[in-house]
Order: structure tokens, then sequence, then C-alpha cells
């Protein structure tokens, strides 16, 4: 089903699981709200897993491609071109309660209740606006030294991170954890997959030569990385997202 409003068109897609959208553009910026499913999306060479219950936020020139392993059903909101995508993009997880309210807002206008569709398409698009525009969270000096020096795709070990910031391993940790929202290890190992992903999607190195080159002890840790944080093998990735 599709309704078109004055503030942009809204539009539902119900996609099968293990399909795949290749690499592609829209027309005008957009908004997916991830009803039911999940999916992985790839922009730049650089993978993202959109969960049920986050928004993804496109601009007008932004390709990407899709991977849906299981049946994901989403709805599909068009911003005014001039808008820019709001100042967003990617996956956004629904953790201010405006955005969360201008979000369920659309959701129920678009199934027969509540406001006009336009109204609550707008709202959404002023919620995505004050959201761009929060500032960001002040970091300390010692935390942007780290992310900017350690060598998080090598075997180096975590606590010559700490000796970077100058603080004790289980005081890095924590402090670590409340800046960035997720541990040093889960930090690394997220940019190890990016650098992976990277490397998969630009070269045709072997994958035993990207494992190590990604901080991987071998193929198999890389294969079992790239299922636990993506849903597919190194191999199966590739040969979806590349052109």
């Amino acid at each position: 089903m599709e309704r078109i409003t004055e503030a942009g068109a809204v539009f539902e897609t119900d996609h099968r699981g293990c399909s795949t959208m290749r690499h592609h553009r829209h027309g005008s910026p957009f908004v997916t709200i991830v009803l039911r499913g999940a999916y992985v999306e790839v922009s730049d060479s650089m993978p993202e897993l959109c969960n049920s219950g986050t928004i993804v936020v496109h601009d007008a020139t932004e390709e990407h491609a899709d991977r849906f392993a299981s049946d994901t059903y989403c709805l599909n909101v068009e911003l005014p071109r001039e808008s820019g995508g709001a100042g967003l993009r990617g996956s956004v997880a629904l953790d201010r309660a405006p955005l969360r309210a201008a979000v369920g807002e659309v959701v129920a206008t678009f199934y027969g209740h509540g406001r006009e569709l336009g109204v609550a398409v707008a709202g959404l698009q002023a919620a995505l606006l004050r959201r761009s525009a929060e500032p960001l969270p002040e970091r300390p000096d010692w935390l942007r030294n780290v992310i900017e020096t350690f060598p998080w795709g090598e075997t180096v070990r975590l606590r010559e991170a700490a000796a970077i910031a100058g603080l004790h391993e289980t005081h890095f940790s924590r402090a670590f954890r409340r800046h960035v929202g997720m541990t040093p290890n889960a930090y690394r190992a997220r940019a190890r997959i990016r650098l992976a992903s990277k490397m998969l999607l630009t070269t045709t190195q072997p994958l035993t030569r990207i494992a190590l080159s990604a901080g991987f002890s071998d193929q198999s840790h890389l294969t079992r990385a790239f299922r636990r944080s993506l849903g597919l093998s190194p191999a199966g990735y590739r040969r979806i997202f590349s052109r």
C-alpha cells in the first residue's frame, strides 16, 4: 500500500528472507522504519545491521545494497529533497522520546489512526532535524587519542590502549564504554569487521590473507565473526555485495 501526502509518499515494502536488493539509489531522501525482521545494508563498503525497532535514514545520492536474511517488513517515508536526509544517515536507534513518538505517529496514521498523515510526516522530519542538531557528547582528549592512534585492526593487546589513555585497564574499559556506548572489545570487533568488509568488496585477496590483515587469527575466526555479526559467511558477503 502507498499513500501520497503533500509532505511526501509513505509506502510499505515486504521482503522475503534470503532476498537481495542490488546496489541502487533513490530519487529522494527517505526513512525506512523497520517494523519486523532485520537486514544487512552495505554503503561505501561498510556493513550495518538494521534491526526491527530502528529507522534507517538515506539521502538521495547514497548508493546502497541490502540483504534480507529473514522475512522483513518496512514502512518507508519520502522526505522533501531539500531536507538532505534530515542531517542523519544510516541506522538510528529510537532512543529519544520525541523521535520515537514521531515514528509512532507516522505508523499509526498510515494505518488509519491519529492525525493527518502529511502532518505526521512533517513531524517526523522535524524530529529528525532536531536529533541531528543535538550536540555530540564531549569526549575527553584521552579517548580521541586512543580511537585515532590505537591499531584496532591489529592483534595488539588492549592494555596498550589503556596505556595510551593513561588509565588502569579496568577504569579504561568502564570509561570507554560510558563514552562510546560499547566495550573496547566490541569496538575492536566492529573495526575488524569493517576492515575485512572493505577488503572483501574492493580487492580480490583470498580470505586467508584478508583474515590476517584485519586482525583475525585465521580464516575460521573471520568466518565466525561475520556469521555472528552479519549472519553471512565472508564468501557469501563478498558474493552478494561485490559489484
